[in-house]
């Protein structure tokens, strides 16, 4: 067969008896160039012809031949396997000419060759060699084709089937030169030497215009070939399986077999020892290109097997970017058919508020977040009007993000300041609700523990369940100061009614981590007032209006505490300055109208201020006007007119609905009225948020009076007694219902609780309410209930008992008249010798009552109010000691009569202030509404 040699273009003659199965090595015996030569696949061998056999490593003797490779087929012997070799003995072809070897058409066919480097002393190895190689027994497209040999056939043939057959050479025209070489200026026939602009001649290295050797760049030891070496070769004649090591110089022309459709990778050395992996490096480009190897057939195999390599390669390379990118996009679409991290479920607790929230803010402008930062600002002020502007904000914000739990803390630290104790049990209850779920959520957070302590110190009067919370912030070292001082804040307000001084250090360490803390004056000055030093919290509250007039808050609680001491002038004074420095001031005005009716006892003056605000309602917000229009419904009630009463309340009720002080005021006026369906309309609208549960238990059972059910009103009252003892209404009206029931046993048994009860006081009250009651409108028509249980003239405890209703109802004729049957049917009676002493003190006759007191005394000596009364009648009388002794006996028999302990240390007050001052102290701290006992104390500092 014949082959070209790939580095100088050389013809030869080969036996084919010397190529094996896999391919020899054959040696060009012009330029020593080493290369593999491949039987031709497409001769059929004799029939009968024996293989030949293994040859030893000794190099194949070529024999040159004439001939050239097809002139126009650019590419076909493109991947070309080795054409056959001669046959043996036959004579070498003679050396082709210059440029005979390659066709006039072949554009690219010099492009990148090398310039042949000095021979190397050691027998040169050829790198491509063992690429390639086909498998024994060869045949096929996998043996004709290394590359494919490597991927295996194309997808679209099955495996092992021939290769297509290679079109068949045409013979080409040669073109006319076009331009000089650049070097010599031989004109260039040749198209490869066209495009590089140099001739074959001047390419050489051996040529006198070849460029100096200096000027090349040096060939990088190492190779490296982009493929893996599939085998070896020595420097003669081997299998191709066989590794050589060696270096081999790449002078001469370059070979296109297939892998030449892979872009080269950079300069590619070609001498030196062959390494274990593949190196990338320069490649020099001198020298003359080789001449393909050609099948003697002219058919072309290799240039559709090199085209479907090419494109695998693209695939390979494409189908790896597009994999990433296909693999990324992947990804973006789980994540975006995933959606967003699931959220938690919202909880029942919140669920619960969230439907009637949303009804009441149908349009919230503004994000959660806005919401949110509002509401805080709005806490910020410390006023009791920001606090009920504050629990709107944060209900809007957690409508708007029901996941808020900061909205969730700043609503209930809003209702826990704003309302305190005016809270209702079903909105206490809810809280602590959202409170719970959001802790579930977001574990113990600040701010929620916070409002979880203030609520608790707010409505359940139990500060042994908020003091744990505040130590539990305090014990975090990451906590900021204003979140430690509200802390302290908190400690404080839970020592206040069991350790001044504890209570005084925590406020303290407030004022000292946020002095700005507007809450920390107001509560130091509780603080001092629930030890009795009234005159100490007068001057910090004092020095707080002075840095700030506008403290509406600290102004209150000085106007409150001089009207519990006794001194509602000074209140006035208060205010009225309040009112000269801001001219129409609400917060100033409506408090010196609620002074005149529920202090001074001037109705009438009341109505006339609250009209006249009534005239500038325009000035003010609904909620402030449906206010005034309430205290007018109040002033109006007490003065007397009903239906004036009626209307401010209903009209108050129309700016702001569900008001609870309105409803009030319309339930008592049906009370009045004997309306018991009017009343029962309005009894749900103030239940759960009056500051006194005790007292709607006690209006709770009047309704069941007037709707002739006395034993549930009997159920209601002994439930007010249980709330609060010092009720003696309760106690009162309990015996009421026993005696409608007819129930004698059970009412004589409350009555006689009533008699020996603290006579000085029917109810607790404060200074002044905006839930305002009438002085003993508890016990109003009531009256005749008892006297329906007598069993004859001759039964004194009826009369008794009714005596005794009359008195607390300031009755006092009809009392004095009852009690004056009794002592005539029992003459040593003492209830009823005591209690017409006590009138006779209301009276001013002095005798009387000590004469009356005395009597008592005599013959009640188990009974302590026969001991109250003559203790009482003798203080009254300037009998000090005698008065002493008799208030003592009565403190040894009911050590809870509150009025003998305070008149005892006002007796004592004159050997000493420090006991009385002790004493007085502690009936403060067992009765905070006790108000004789503070003005007591008040005298004793000043």
């Amino acid at each position: 067969m014949r082959i070209v040699c790939q580095k100088c273009a050389a013809a030869y003659a080969i036996d084919d008896k010397l190529i094996t199965a896999k391919g020899v090595r054959a040696q060009c015996p012009r330029c020593r160039n080493l290369q593999l030569v491949r039987r031709d696949p497409s001769a059929v061998p004799a029939a009968g012809a024996p293989a030949p056999a293994s040859q030893p490593a000794a190099p194949v003797t070529l024999t040159p031949v004439s001939g050239a490779a097809p002139a126009d087929d650019l590419f076909g012997d493109f991947g070309a396997p080795p054409p056959a070799a001669p046959a043996p003995g036959a004579a070498p072809a003679p050396k082709p000419a210059r440029g005979e070897g390659r066709s006039g058409s072949d554009l690219f066919g010099d492009f990148g060759a090398m310039p042949s480097p000095a021979p190397a002393s050691a027998p040169p190895v050829d790198p491509f060699a063992s690429v390639g190689t086909p498998a024994s027994g060869g045949g096929g497209a996998g043996a004709e084709d290394p590359l494919l040999d490597f991927l295996g056939p194309p997808p679209s043939a099955p495996q092992g089937l021939e290769s297509q057959t290679s079109r068949p050479a045409k013979p080409a025209a040669a073109k006319p030169a076009t331009s000089g070489c650049r070097v010599c200026q031989k004109p260039l026939t040749d198209s490869f030497d066209q495009a590089l602009g140099i001739c074959d001649d001047c390419r050489q290295p051996g040529s006198a215009h070849a460029p100096a050797a200096a000027s090349r760049p040096a060939a990088p030891a190492g190779n490296s070939d982009f493929l893996p070496p599939l085998g070896g070769g020595s420097a003669s004649v081997a299998q191709a399986s066989e590794p050589t090591p060696g270096a081999e110089s790449r002078s001469g022309a370059r070979v296109p077999i297939s892998t030449d459709i892979i872009p080269d990778m950079g300069p590619e050395p070609r001498s030196g020892l062959r390494a274990s992996s593949p190196q990338l490096g320069a490649e020099p480009r001198s020298g003359s290109r080789s001449a393909p190897v050609l099948v003697t057939d002219g058919r072309s195999r290799g240039g559709k097997g090199g085209l479907v390599a090419g494109l695998v390669g693209l695939v390979v390379v494409g189908g790896g970017v597009g994999g990433y990118f296909l693999h990324q996009q992947q990804q973006e679409a789980s994540r975006r058919q995933a959606g967003p991290p699931p959220v938690a479920a919202i909880p029942d607790a919140v669920q619960a508020v969230l439907p009637r929230w949303k009804l009441k803010y149908l349009e919230i402008p503004g994000t959660s977040a806005e919401r949110l930062a509002q509401g805080q600002q709005q806490l910020a002020r410390d006023e009791r009007f920001a606090y009920a502007e504050a629990e709107e904000s944060f209900q809007q914000a957690l409508v708007l993000d029901p996941t808020s739990d900061a909205a969730i803390a700043g609503y209930v630290q809003a209702l826990a300041l704003g309302r305190g104790a005016r809270m209702d049990d079903a909105t206490f209850q809810e809280a602590r609700a959202l409170l719970s779920a959001a802790e579930s959520r977001s574990g113990r957070m600040a701010p929620l523990l916070l409002a979880h302590a203030n609520l608790l110190l707010a409505r359940s009067g139990q500060p042994e369940q908020a003091r744990p919370l505040a130590e539990e912030l305090l014990a975090r070292a990451e906590l900021p100061d204003a979140q430690k001082a509200e802390a302290h804040l908190v400690l404080g307000r839970t020592w206040l009614s069991s350790s001044r001084e504890l209570a005084r250090s925590h406020f303290d360490s407030a004022q000292k981590l946020s002095p700005d803390i507007k809450r920390l004056h107001y509560y130091r000055a509780l603080a001092h007032a629930s030890g009795g030093e009234y005159s100490a919290a007068l001057d910090t509250l004092r020095k707080r209006l002075e840095t700030s007039p506008k403290d509406w808050e600290s102004l209150a609680l000085t106007a409150r505490i001089y009207q519990e001491v006794g001194e509602p002038a000074e209140a006035r004074k208060l205010y009225e300055a309040r009112v000269k420095a801001e001219p129409g001031e609400l917060r100033a005005l409506l408090p010196l109208a609620m002074l005149r009716y529920q202090v001074e006892g001037n109705a009438a003056g009341a109505v006339r201020d609250l009209r006249a605000l009534m005239k500038n309602r325009a000035r003010y917000d609904e909620p402030e006007v449906a206010e005034v229009l309430v205290h007018l419904a109040a002033a109006e009630r007490t003065a007397g007119s009903q239906d004036a009463a009626v209307k401010s309340a209903e009209e108050a009720l129309q700016l702001v609905k569900g008001l609870p002080e309105a409803h009030l005021q319309l339930f008592l006026v049906a009370l009045g009225r004997r309306d018991a369906v009017m009343a029962r309309t309005h009894l749900p609208g103030f239940r759960g948020q009056l500051e006194d549960g005790a007292l709607e238990k006690v209006l709770e059972g009047r309704l069941l009076l007037l709707e002739k059910k006395p034993l549930e009103a009997l159920a209601a009252f002994q439930e007010a007694v249980k709330l609060d003892a010092r009720r003696l209404d309760a106690q009162l009206l309990a015996g009421v219902a026993a005696a409608s029931a007819k129930r004698r046993e059970d009412a004589f048994r409350a009555l006689h609780q009533a008699l020996q009860s603290d006579p000085l006081r029917l109810e607790p009250r404060p200074a002044t309410s905006a839930y305002w009651l009438r002085p003993r409108e508890t016990v109003e028509g009531v009256e005749g209930a008892i006297l329906a249980l007598s069993e004859g003239p001759e039964d004194p405890s009826p009369l008794l008992y009714e005596g005794l209703l009359r008195f607390h109802q300031h009755q006092f004729d009809a009392a004095e008249r009852h009690l004056r049957s009794v002592l005539e049917v029992d003459a040593n009676n003492a209830g009823a010798l005591a209690y017409r002493s006590l009138i006779a003190l209301q009276r001013g006759a002095i005798a009387d009552a000590r004469r009356l007191g005395e009597r008592s005394a005599a013959v009640g000596r188990q009974m302590p109010v026969s001991h109250l009364a003559h203790g009482l009648a003798l203080a009254e009388a300037r009998q000090v000691e005698p008065a002493k002794r008799a208030l003592r006996d009565a403190l040894a028999l009911a050590p809870t009569l509150l009025s003998a302990q305070a008149r005892l240390a006002q007796l004592e007050s004159a050997r000493g202030k420090g006991v009385a001052r002790d004493t007085l102290v502690k009936v403060v701290g067992l009765d905070p509404a006790y108000l004789p006992a503070k003005r007591m104390l008040y005298l004793l500092e000043r």
